[in-house]
């Protein structure tokens, strides 16, 4: 191994480009972000447009989750390469490894994450408003 290669340039990972797929999905998730935000600003929330809404983005967090099963396909080819690039230095690897696992994974982090926030925000509003769990929770 040349000193100046790294373990990007020596395993070339098959991984598929979501790229269209994820920024459809931002797009759907700002479209119910925008109509969340005017039931919850005009505390219009029912129980009929909360499970209408969390459904909906249940689903588009389904989708991406679906989309990032690729990426966690290469976890431990990805680890055992960076182990025997840095042999000697096996916290350099780690950090190396996790820093490029999470990049892999940044694009259907952020957009999992946004789905959970605004399903945050539907629960939160809810229960604001009616003082009690919203209905599709069975506590």
């Amino acid at each position: 191994m040349e000193e100046n290669e790294t373990a990007t340039e020596l395993l070339q990972f098959d991984l598929p480009d979501h790229a269209n797929e994820l920024a459809k999905a931002e797009e759907i998730i700002e479209k119910y972000k925008t109509n969340v935000r005017e039931i919850i600003e005009s505390k219009t929330i029912t129980d009929t447009n909360h499970d209408k809404y969390y459904e909906e983005v249940v689903r588009v967090l389904d989708y991406v989750g679906k989309l990032s099963m690729s990426a966690f396909n290469i976890e431990d080819e990805l680890e055992e390469l960076y182990i025997k690039q840095y042999i000697h230095a096996p916290a350099l690897a780690k950090s190396l490894w996790l820093e490029h696992y999470g990049k892999i994974h940044r694009p259907y982090n952020l957009l999992k994450n946004r789905c959970f926030k605004l399903l945050e925000e539907l629960d939160d509003s809810y229960r604001d408003i009616y003082k009690k769990q919203p209905p599709n929770w069975n506590i």
